[in-house]
């Protein structure tokens, strides 16, 4: 039931950061090609860390053209993932702070794997 709302909750989110894309019917196009085609991660293997240098900006969909301009994650912050899709991986990010998440895609290159697990929304504050 945690993974459906929480994916529930990413999809809506999806469609509202999808307005501040300047490529709305591209991204929109290959969010759903995403949605039929990408890898699904395991609850137990969802946890994920940001490295590399600099900031992780979130893409409304798989793909670079739809990068969100203020919208990003720094090295040290925890995700969750939810999926794979090329070069892409589907997340979400919890604030430690307010309990908000933020959901989409970011460059799998730039998240690792980790054993931490990762709270999930205002209910694990």
């Amino acid at each position: 039931m945690r993974i459906a709302n929480t994916l529930l909750f990413a999809f809506l989110a999806f469609y509202a950061l999808l307005a501040r894309s300047e490529w709305t019917d591209v991204c929109l196009s290959v969010f759903e090609k995403a949605q039929l085609e990408q890898e699904l991660i395991s609850n137990g293997t969802s946890a994920r860390g940001v490295v590399g240098t600099g900031r992780l900006y979130f893409h409304t969909a798989p793909a670079k053209r739809c990068q969100l301009k203020d919208v990003f994650v720094i090295v040290g912050d925890s995700l969750e993932a939810f999926a794979d899709y090329g070069e892409f991986t589907s997340v979400i990010y919890w604030n430690p702070n307010t309990g908000a998440g933020t959901a989409g895609w970011v460059l799998r290159s730039r998240v690792t794997e980790t054993a931490t697990t990762v709270a999930s929304g205002p209910a694990a504050r």
